[in-house]
């Protein structure tokens, strides 16, 4: 009799899980989808904005009459001081996902890679003038350095 009682009320069980597993929403109902046996709602989810402190530029990056500290690479375009003075050293910060080069077009000034995402540094020039430089990985970028 226990063995009865016992085989029963598993298949009860069984029955009512069965039960709470299976999908009773309607095909037409747009606010819930059916996922393997899961029934899935949709969700709309907002965000509300906040306030961050950014820097207003990027290092190296340079306005009229603003002084800036190095060279800064991004979208495949340099990004270069008004000026800088001679023998300075200077910050390369590469910001694309591509490895990038400052290459003098005057050969043995200076040659750096930069990895992306990375900072090195070069040494300016000695002599006051106005040197252009490029990446050699990408033939169309093109800079111009300023000493005074």
């Amino acid at each position: 009799m226990k063995r009865i009682l016992a085989v029963l009320a598993a298949l009860i069980l069984a029955v009512f899980a069965l039960t709470a597993c299976s999908d009773n929403s309607d095909s037409s109902d747009n606010d819930s989808a059916d996922h393997d046996g899961m029934a899935m709602t949709s969700m709309t989810m907002t965000s509300k904005p906040t306030s961050m402190s950014m820097p207003s530029m990027p290092l190296g990056m340079s306005t009229p009459g603003a002084s800036s500290m190095g060279i800064v690479i991004s979208g495949f375009e340099y990004s270069t001081p008004e000026s800088v003075m001679p023998g300075q050293v200077l910050t390369i910060q590469n910001n694309d996902t591509v490895e990038h080069s400052v290459t003098s077009d005057t050969a043995g000034l200076f040659n750096e890679d930069i990895e992306a995402g990375e900072t090195e540094t070069i040494t300016v020039p000695n002599e006051p003038g106005t040197y252009t430089f490029h990446c050699t990985y990408h033939p169309s970028m093109h800079g111009t350095l300023t000493v005074k």
